[in-house]
Protein backbone atom coordinates (compact mmCIF):
# COMPACT_ATOMS: atom_id res chain seq x y z
CA UNK A 1 0.00 0.00 0.00
CA UNK A 2 1.49 3.38 -0.97
CA UNK A 3 2.62 5.69 1.81
CA UNK A 4 0.21 8.44 0.73
CA UNK A 5 -2.71 6.05 1.10
CA UNK A 6 -1.53 4.98 4.58
CA UNK A 7 -1.23 8.63 5.59
CA UNK A 8 -4.67 9.39 4.17
CA UNK A 9 -6.19 6.52 6.18
CA UNK A 10 -4.28 7.39 9.36
CA UNK A 11 -4.97 11.12 9.36
CA UNK A 12 -8.73 10.89 10.07
CA UNK A 13 -8.04 8.44 12.89
CA UNK A 14 -5.50 10.83 14.42
CA UNK A 15 -7.93 13.74 14.11
CA UNK A 16 -10.71 11.72 15.76
CA UNK A 17 -8.40 10.69 18.60
CA UNK A 18 -7.31 14.26 19.14
CA UNK A 19 -10.89 15.51 19.10
CA UNK A 20 -11.84 12.96 21.74
CA UNK A 21 -9.26 14.26 24.19
CA UNK A 22 -10.67 16.38 26.96
CA UNK A 23 -7.62 18.59 27.28
CA UNK A 24 -6.82 16.99 30.63
CA UNK A 25 -3.09 17.06 31.06
CA UNK A 26 -1.01 14.26 32.51
CA UNK A 27 -1.06 12.58 35.88
CA UNK A 28 -2.24 14.62 38.82
CA UNK A 29 -0.55 14.50 42.22
CA UNK A 30 -3.23 14.45 44.93
CA UNK A 31 -2.48 14.30 48.65
CA UNK A 32 -3.94 11.01 49.82
CA UNK A 33 -5.82 10.90 53.12
CA UNK A 34 -4.98 8.20 55.65
CA UNK A 35 -7.12 5.17 54.79
CA UNK A 36 -10.09 5.19 57.15
CA UNK A 37 -10.82 2.00 59.11
CA UNK A 38 -13.94 -0.15 59.07
CA UNK A 39 -17.20 1.09 57.60
CA UNK A 40 -15.70 4.41 56.47
CA UNK A 41 -13.06 2.60 54.41
CA UNK A 42 -15.71 0.32 52.91
CA UNK A 43 -17.81 3.38 52.01
CA UNK A 44 -14.82 5.00 50.28
CA UNK A 45 -14.19 1.86 48.21
CA UNK A 46 -17.86 1.69 47.21
CA UNK A 47 -17.90 5.40 46.37
CA UNK A 48 -14.84 5.06 44.14
CA UNK A 49 -16.57 2.33 42.12
CA UNK A 50 -19.76 4.44 41.79
CA UNK A 51 -18.16 7.75 40.72
CA UNK A 52 -19.17 9.20 37.36
CA UNK A 53 -16.89 9.13 34.32
CA UNK A 54 -17.34 12.90 33.90
CA UNK A 55 -17.86 15.85 36.22
CA UNK A 56 -18.79 19.19 34.61
CA UNK A 57 -17.89 17.68 31.22
CA UNK A 58 -14.35 16.97 32.44
CA UNK A 59 -13.12 13.41 32.02
CA UNK A 60 -11.37 11.37 34.70
CA UNK A 61 -7.74 12.24 35.36
CA UNK A 62 -4.93 9.80 36.01
CA UNK A 63 -3.49 10.20 39.52
CA UNK A 64 0.15 9.63 40.43
CA UNK A 65 -1.04 7.36 43.27
CA UNK A 66 -3.75 4.91 42.25
CA UNK A 67 -6.13 4.83 45.21
CA UNK A 68 -9.81 4.33 46.01
CA UNK A 69 -9.50 7.40 48.26
CA UNK A 70 -9.20 9.95 45.45
CA UNK A 71 -10.41 10.85 41.99
CA UNK A 72 -10.16 13.89 39.74
CA UNK A 73 -11.82 15.25 36.65
CA UNK A 74 -10.98 17.96 34.10
CA UNK A 75 -8.31 20.63 33.84
CA UNK A 76 -8.04 22.50 36.14
CA UNK A 77 -8.96 19.46 38.18
CA UNK A 78 -11.99 19.00 40.36
CA UNK A 79 -10.59 16.71 43.06
CA UNK A 80 -12.48 14.29 45.29
CA UNK A 81 -10.92 12.72 48.38
CA UNK A 82 -12.71 10.25 50.63
CA UNK A 83 -11.91 9.57 54.26
CA UNK A 84 -10.61 13.05 55.03
CA UNK A 85 -10.74 14.66 58.45
CA UNK A 86 -13.49 17.20 58.91
CA UNK A 87 -11.77 20.61 58.69
CA UNK A 88 -11.46 22.37 62.07
CA UNK A 89 -13.64 25.23 60.83
CA UNK A 90 -16.47 22.75 60.26
CA UNK A 91 -16.31 20.84 63.55
CA UNK A 92 -19.19 21.31 65.96
CA UNK A 93 -17.74 22.31 69.33
CA UNK A 94 -20.96 23.34 71.06
CA UNK A 95 -22.89 20.19 72.10
CA UNK A 96 -26.20 22.04 71.70
CA UNK A 97 -25.39 22.51 68.00
CA UNK A 98 -24.91 18.78 67.22
CA UNK A 99 -27.29 17.82 64.44
CA UNK A 100 -27.62 21.32 63.06
CA UNK A 101 -26.49 22.41 59.64
CA UNK A 102 -23.20 24.33 59.53
CA UNK A 103 -23.53 28.04 58.69
CA UNK A 104 -21.61 27.69 55.43
CA UNK A 105 -23.37 24.70 53.95
CA UNK A 106 -25.46 23.62 51.00
CA UNK A 107 -27.67 20.59 50.38
CA UNK A 108 -27.34 19.17 46.88
CA UNK A 109 -29.54 16.24 45.89
CA UNK A 110 -29.93 15.22 49.51
CA UNK A 111 -26.25 15.48 50.47
CA UNK A 112 -25.25 18.09 53.06
CA UNK A 113 -21.93 19.74 52.21
CA UNK A 114 -20.13 22.26 54.41
CA UNK A 115 -17.88 24.57 52.43
CA UNK A 116 -14.96 26.91 52.85
CA UNK A 117 -13.45 29.26 50.31
CA UNK A 118 -9.73 29.55 49.68
CA UNK A 119 -7.59 31.38 47.13
CA UNK A 120 -7.84 28.58 44.58
CA UNK A 121 -11.59 27.92 44.81
CA UNK A 122 -14.02 26.23 47.18
CA UNK A 123 -13.63 23.07 49.26
CA UNK A 124 -16.84 21.15 50.03
CA UNK A 125 -16.93 18.41 52.68
CA UNK A 126 -19.85 16.11 53.42
CA UNK A 127 -21.32 16.36 56.89
CA UNK A 128 -22.91 13.56 58.94
CA UNK A 129 -21.77 10.72 56.66
CA UNK A 130 -19.96 7.47 57.51
CA UNK A 131 -16.89 8.85 55.70
CA UNK A 132 -16.10 12.50 55.05
CA UNK A 133 -15.98 13.18 51.31
CA UNK A 134 -14.21 16.32 50.13
CA UNK A 135 -14.64 17.92 46.71
CA UNK A 136 -12.29 20.76 45.80
CA UNK A 137 -13.58 22.94 42.99
CA UNK A 138 -11.22 25.43 41.26
CA UNK A 139 -12.30 29.05 41.07
CA UNK A 140 -12.59 28.67 37.27
CA UNK A 141 -16.18 27.51 37.81
CA UNK A 142 -18.67 30.37 38.08
CA UNK A 143 -21.02 28.22 40.19
CA UNK A 144 -18.71 26.18 42.44
CA UNK A 145 -21.52 23.98 43.80
CA UNK A 146 -22.48 22.76 40.29
CA UNK A 147 -20.00 19.80 40.33
CA UNK A 148 -21.70 18.50 43.50
CA UNK A 149 -24.70 17.55 41.35
CA UNK A 150 -22.53 15.12 39.38
CA UNK A 151 -21.19 13.29 42.47
CA UNK A 152 -24.12 13.55 44.91
CA UNK A 153 -25.89 10.44 43.61
CA UNK A 154 -22.77 8.30 44.11
CA UNK A 155 -22.33 9.70 47.63
CA UNK A 156 -25.99 9.03 48.48
CA UNK A 157 -25.80 5.42 47.25
CA UNK A 158 -22.49 4.48 48.90
CA UNK A 159 -21.72 6.63 51.94
CA UNK A 160 -24.36 6.11 54.64
CA UNK A 161 -25.80 8.99 56.62
CA UNK A 162 -24.86 8.99 60.32
CA UNK A 163 -27.27 11.75 61.33
CA UNK A 164 -30.35 12.76 59.39
CA UNK A 165 -30.66 16.57 59.70
CA UNK A 166 -33.69 16.74 57.40
CA UNK A 167 -35.97 15.77 60.30
CA UNK A 168 -34.12 17.65 63.04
Amino acid sequence: MPLTRLLALGLPVAVLLAAGCSGDSGELNVAMPTPPPGAAGEACRALHDALPAKVMDGGRRELTHDSVLAAAWGDPAIVLRCGVELPASMRVTDPSKVGSEPNDSVVVNGVLWAFSKFDGGVRFTTVYREANVELTVPKKFAEPAAPLVDVADAVTRTVPVTLDVSNA
